[in-house]
């Protein structure tokens, strides 16, 4: 699995965070947009790809730095994953999107 991603995984699903995290990947009425994590932004380039990177401060003189372009349906699965892991209290489904 990609470093990025793994990452975010890591750091950004938590029980605080999974309802609002799995209903912005999952919905089918946001094809564009952003949802500010509390280290990596994830953008919605359509309805089923995002891009993840890490976000900083100071990125306006950044000239690269690592992304990853993922699935929907993949990122529903990975967070789904860790969510089972860390036994949170109510998990989606990933059929019912």
């Amino acid at each position: 699995m990609n470093s990025v991603l793994e990452e975010f995984l890591e750091q950004e699903v938590t029980d605080a965070t999974y309802e609002d995290l799995f209903n912005f990947v999952s919905s089918r009425h946001v094809c564009r947009g952003t949802f500010e994590c509390l280290n990596h932004v994830l953008m919605k380039v359509s309805s089923s790809q995002l891009i993840i990177f890490k976000s900083f401060v100071g990125a306006e003189n950044t000239k690269a730095q690592d992304a990853v372009l993922v699935a929907k349906e993949y990122l529903l699965m990975k967070i789904n994953s860790k969510a089972y892991k860390m036994n949170f209290d109510k998990i989606k489904s990933v059929l019912d999107n």
